[in-house]
């Protein structure tokens, strides 16, 4: 029994704020503003645009079958429809631009030296290729920090993004604006590390199979702070198999996305 509550804590904040918020959010946030404040023809739309093309278009998927009234999360996971905003509201409050920056992550919370940290060890060589490849392209355009500065349309892209995106909370550490080539360089690698190796490494090795598929992990288990032992036991709700399958079903596709 403790294991059962114990892994559907584990889940419901995993895919909430580690998941949903730490990634599919975040890339949202990013790509809006591209949208609202980046011509086409301007080299960061340019260079942003295949790491976000399909975010809108998953986000719409999710709020429809995980989190709207009729979801998977809202009706059937512990959290329920109020604690998914909940969690994300808590989230959403410690949320750090350093904790966003695999180096700067992995060095706060003191995991230089843990070994065989594969996600460490593989997520810090894919952070310097994409900042090699970022710096390369977009030092071709920005030679000085002074032409940075005088790009009013990348300025309103990073400023809609803190206003929106982070609350203008100063507390994130999420910049205001770029005043040199090397901040927007920085974030610039955040945001497309965000979007695809950060989003590989916690949704391609998420345990929906391994964990979620034994329905109990995932269940509803308490009501009111009570133990609801029949939900937990599928004697009500879920007697329907074809019901549980439709679940299962739902969380395979996502996991194949």
């Amino acid at each position: 029994m403790a294991k059962i509550f114990v892994r559907s804590a584990d889940f419901n904040f995993y895919e909430v704020s580690v998941h949903l918020l730490r990634t599919h959010l975040l890339a949202e946030v990013f790509t809006v503003s591209l949208l609202r404040n980046l011509p086409m023809v301007h080299p960061l739309y340019k260079l942003l645009m295949p790491h976000t093309r399909y975010t809108l278009q998953i986000n719409v998927l999710a709020r429809q079958l995980l989190i709207s009234k009729t979801g998977v999360l809202t009706r059937y996971a512990a959290s329920g429809g109020k604690g998914v905003i909940t969690i994300l509201q808590k989230s959403l409050s410690s949320l750090t631009y350093s904790s966003l920056c695999i180096p700067d992550d992995i060095a706060e919370r003191g995991l230089k030296d843990v070994p065989n940290f594969y996600y460490r060890d593989d997520g810090l060589k894919l952070w310097e290729i994409i900042f090699r490849f970022v710096k390369e392209i977009l030092t071709s355009y920005y030679k000085t920090d002074a032409e940075v500065q005088k790009d009013s349309e990348l300025q309103k892209w990073i400023q809609d993004i803190y206003e929106h995106g982070f609350l203008s909370q100063a507390s994130t550490g999420i910049p205001q604006k770029f005043s040199t080539v090397d901040e927007m360089v920085k974030f610039v690698t955040m945001v497309i590390f965000t979007c695809s190796a950060q989003h590989s490494a916690v949704n391609s090795g998420q345990a929906f199979l391994a964990i979620s598929m034994w329905m109990h992990n995932s269940l509803k288990t308490t009501e009111n702070g009570s133990v609801d032992t029949e939900r937990l036991l599928y004697v009500e709700g879920n007697r329907n198999l074809g019901q549980a399958d439709g679940i299962k079903l739902r969380l395979w596709g996502l996991d194949a996305q």
